[in-house]
């Protein structure tokens, strides 16, 4: 008779799930790896950032039976990554017991274990069960808790939020949360709002938004910043405080303990967490920033060099439902109308026309670059005939 997995944990741990022979989690000093005042390896260090968490639909996940395959608009619940595991095999038997033993798969790495559970009640379950444990991991926030965020434009700055949250109310919106947008320097009220709304099929009908308490509206999606998230517990960049169990570090000195409760005075120079150099671990110039937004986004191409100039950076936030222009021509020409082709549609160019535009470009650059060269050799003879 094959032996299922069950059976196999069952015999090495001789089905004591509740008081296992070894320890799972290290507890013996959780803030001797954090206490080290030795700079960490840039690859550690980078490993502390999943830039692919998103995509936690991997072929491993493809074969677990779960609710959110079944609907392709639910994602499955994101991973979760657990650092100082002393004992993986204790571990997986407890999670067949809490969660069941196809509701989860692993994938080590070299200092952490990311954990993927199929359902958003094993992803709860193990959450809960790290927290009991005070075991050192970090994950990200649950599709299904994520509220619907918004901005509503032109609206005065001084309308309350609970008369904003009354009205919309009124039209069936469950709303969980408003806030109103300052000012980034002088920190004076803006005419926007954000609101969060609770998930639902309703929730999107938003943005049809024309008018609210006799104001002409505007409603768009927040516009998505491109830095990196920084924790405000542990320092480490790539998941928030909400959803970090590692050991605190303070911002400013950089030791083991909440920045709140810094014992040190306000004029004492500071000491990075991540690079151990002299200044705030949420300092945008550290070493360890750097380079975790160097490896995000190359800055050698091309592409991203132009789109980041054409694109306007002085827009706050982005329209989320462009109108679609049903005749964007309003005046074709006899031709186009009865061809059934817009005049803001123009044929590609002819191959010829292209490799004349390379065979000219070539030309200029020749003749911008043999007089360098036939300078340069004279440089380089003159040189070599002065030595003789």
């Amino acid at each position: 008779m094959p032996q299922t997995v069950e059976n196999l944990f069952e015999k090495y741990y001789g089905g004591a799930t509740s008081q296992n022979k070894k320890k799972i989690f290290k507890s013996a000093n959780r803030y001797e790896a954090l206490a080290s005042n030795e700079v960490q390896d840039s690859n550690q260090l980078n490993n502390h950032f999943d830039f692919s968490h998103n995509d936690s639909t991997e072929n491993t996940t493809t074969n677990m039976q779960t609710d959110c395959t079944n609907d392709p608009q639910i994602k499955p619940p994101p991973p979760v990554f657990v650092r100082d595991l002393d004992d993986f095999p204790g571990l997986c038997t407890v999670l067949i017991e809490l969660i069941g033993v196809d509701n989860f798969v692993c994938k080590s790495s070299s200092d952490r274990l990311k954990i993927q559970t199929s359902t958003p009640d094993a992803y709860r379950s193990l959450i809960r069960y790290l927290k009991e444990e005070k075991a050192s991991y970090h994950t990200y926030q649950l599709q299904q808790d994520k509220p619907v965020r918004v901005v509503i434009r032109n609206l005065h700055p001084s309308t309350p939020t609970s008369l904003i949250k009354s009205e919309l109310e009124l039209l069936q919106f469950e709303v969980r949360n408003i806030t109103i947008v300052l000012h980034k320097t002088n920190k004076h009220p803006l005419p926007l709002f954000f609101v969060d709304l609770e998930p639902s099929s309703q929730s999107k009908d938003i943005y049809k938004l024309t008018s609210l308490l006799h104001t002409k509206i505007k409603v768009e999606e927040p516009f998505k910043a491109k830095t990196i998230s920084q924790c405000l517990n542990c320092q480490n960049y790539g998941h928030t405080k909400t959803y970090c169990g590692y050991p605190p570090r303070c911002v400013r000195c950089g030791a083991c303990h909440p920045s709140s409760a810094c014992p040190n005075p306000r004029d004492t120079p500071p000491t990075c967490a991540l690079c151990q150099g002299s200044h705030p671990a949420s300092y945008k110039g550290c070493a360890v920033y750097k380079d975790l937004q160097r490896r995000k986004k190359p800055s050698t191409s091309n592409h991203f060099f132009l789109s980041d100039n054409i694109r306007d950076k002085s827009s706050v936030v982005k329209d989320s439902h462009p109108t679609n222009d049903t005749n964007p021509n309003p005046n074709p020409s006899y031709a186009q109308a009865t061809s059934g082709q817009s005049s803001n549609q123009h044929p590609p160019p002819p191959v010829a026309d292209i490799n004349k535009t390379i065979t000219s470009f070539l030309e200029d650059f020749k003749s911008l670059i043999n007089p360098l060269i036939s300078l340069l050799t004279k440089v380089i003879t003159s040189l070599l005939d002065n030595k003789k």
